[in-house]
């Protein structure tokens, strides 16, 4: 079911993304209405899905400079639930921060991070090894220029 927003709703949901932990307080000082009405609305942004969840995102450097990989999969096969098996084993591991299902040359991408290249390549062994893994190509990332959950929300 579709979560509908309006404009209150996204305008609110765009401070909760700058800063998840304001106060009802400091968010209605934003917004214009009451702290009540702005907790009312967050516990229902929260009940209905349309806050999908409040986590605390770590620093690179707090998590020791972790190497990153940007990984494109492709799978022997493209019947629908060939690699289903390989997509909950992704999603389980702590390395894979995401998973997405593409089109065009490639079926996954991910964003791995690893301790550093051995730990990366054991998590490549262990995980994209044939089958349902063809093949298997690896970016390492350089340097984030720009790392966000949010969403654009417009008005």
């Amino acid at each position: 079911m579709a979560v509908r927003l309006d404009a209150l709703d996204r305008r609110l949901l765009a401070c909760l993304q700058t800063d998840n932990l304001q106060t009802a307080d400091r968010l209605a000082e934003q917004i214009g209405r009451s702290p009540s009405a702005i907790a009312r609305r967050l516990r229902r942004l929260r009940a209905t899905g349309a806050v999908a969840a409040d986590v605390a995102l770590i620093s690179e450097e707090a998590a020791g400079h972790p190497l990153s990989a940007v990984v494109q999969i492709q799978l022997e096969r493209h019947a629908p639930h060939e690699g289903d098996a390989l997509r909950r084993r992704l999603i389980a591991s702590a390395n894979v921060q995401l998973c997405l299902d593409i089109s065009g040359a490639f079926d996954l991408l991910l964003l791995v991070v690893a301790t550093d290249m051995d730990a990366y390549n054991d998590f490549a062994a262990r995980m994209l090894e044939p089958p349902p893994v063809r093949r298997f190509e690896t970016s390492f990332v350089k340097r984030r220029v720009k790392a966000t959950l949010a969403v654009p929300l417009g008005d």
